[in-house]
């Protein structure tokens, strides 16, 4: 799968000094400030509205989230993703020390290969999910977004043979979305994308620029992630924009991968869960391992797989068009058994999905709720997740 090496993506060498932090000093790591991606030049011509996201100003719709959203159903979008932030763990550690951190065993890996994972605190909380990617046994790419993986992963890290270096800075992330993407994204690069499986990479050239390309994404659809080095970020992007955008692809902003995301049942974190919640609650209860050797949390993790949790994720129906926001609470019968902790309205369903933490003897499928929305009353009903495609046939063409 793994194609020649460029130089930006050269493997750093670690350092061994046992007992020293296998992390070169940059600039402070707060996560604060206001920063442009590299393909700023492009989006700020065309951008009006923007969010923030892990530091950086991420367009938040470019003409109406809706079409965006509709241009990714039928063609492609495209996104600027960065701020999903490549955590490099470098070495001959690297391997060990990743698999001691989650509950998926990571030695089956293979090279090229992705895999979406969660880290989990002692206490069984969740660090944050990510993307992974294998490059070798010595070279990894946590893919996450701003919570606390880099911190995590260093300080388990100390003594071991590893480096540890953040690319939140230095390398930026396009993502083409939707079922032309790959016939779009093949007329400009190098790899022959019709090998790249669901999940997997490749390193490659778009528009003559040296990247890494995941066939992953935040809308399950066909798509892929593009990861390029921010000094040749804004030539790519405007090549790539003006290559796409006579094909039918639209420049598509946070609302339209929301609307995606969420009939597609995607958490997001910080959102739908954090540390204080452990995968079993969420529905990641496959992810844990029974068989594999040693790992952060391992036992609290088996006891709450083999357990029905107090509290679930579920998905919920909603009657018409008004949408609940998050935190709204959700009552059966005048009591009160939990709260929303997503919601929009679906263009794919005409009406609104949300989903909530709830009390677990109500998350059974066809349970009828009611949810205070301000001085609203909205009716919705207990359905299975995802919403829409539930066996993901469309990412995996």
């Amino acid at each position: 799968m793994e194609a020649k090496r460029s130089a930006p993506f050269a493997r750093t060498e670690f350092a061994s000094v046992t007992g020293v932090p296998p992390y070169a000093r940059t600039g402070m790591r707060s996560r604060s400030g206001l920063k442009r991606t590299a393909f700023y030049p492009t989006i700020g011509a065309i951008a009006t509205d923007y969010k923030l996201h892990n530091t950086y100003l991420k367009p938040d719709y470019f003409t109406d989230p809706v079409e965006e959203y509709w241009a990714c159903r039928n063609i492609a979008g495209l996104w600027d993703v960065t701020g999903e932030e490549v955590i490099e763990v470098t070495g001959p550690d690297a391997l060990p020390l990743l698999d001691s951190l989650v509950p998926r065993d990571l030695t089956r890996m293979k090279d090229g290969q992705c895999y979406y994972v969660v880290m989990c605190y002692d206490h069984g909380g969740i660090v944050e999910d990510a993307v992974l990617i294998r490059f070798s046994a010595e070279k990894f790419w946590w893919v996450g977004g701003p919570g606390e993986s880099e911190l995590w992963i260093y300080t388990n890290a100390v003594g071991k043979r590893v480096t540890i270096k953040s690319h939140l800075d230095t390398i930026h992330v396009a993502s083409l979305q939707g079922p032309k993407s790959r016939e779009i994204l093949q007329q400009v690069c190098t790899a022959d994308l019709s090998k790249v499986p669901f999940y997997w990479s490749v390193e490659a050239e778009v528009c003559g620029v040296p990247v890494v390309i995941s066939r992953t994404g935040y809308t399950a659809e066909l798509g892929y992630d593009i990861y390029v080095p921010v000094e040749h970020g804004a030539k790519m992007f405007a090549d790539l924009w003006d290559h796409t955008r006579p094909q039918g692809v639209k420049l598509a902003g946070s609302k339209a991968l929301n609307l995606r995301r969420m009939e597609a049942s995607i958490l997001n974190f910080g959102q739908d869960f954090d540390w204080q919640h452990n995968p079993v609650e969420i529905g990641l209860g496959w992810m844990v391992n029974e068989t594999k050797g040693h790992y952060r949390a391992k036992d609290l993790l088996i006891a709450a797989k083999k357990s029905v949790p107090a509290r679930q994720l579920a998905g919920l129906k909603i009657v018409g068009t008004d949408a609940p926001v998050d935190g709204d609470r959700v009552n059966i019968d005048g009591r009160d058994v939990g709260f929303i902790t997503s919601a929009t309205l679906s263009p794919q369903f005409g009406h609104a999905l949300a989903i909530a933490f709830l009390d677990t003897p109500a998350t059974t499928h066809g349970t009828t709720v009611e949810i205070t929305a301000g001085d609203r009353k909205l009716t919705g009903t207990v359905s299975p997740m995802p919403f829409f495609d539930p066996e993901r046939k469309l990412s995996k063409v």
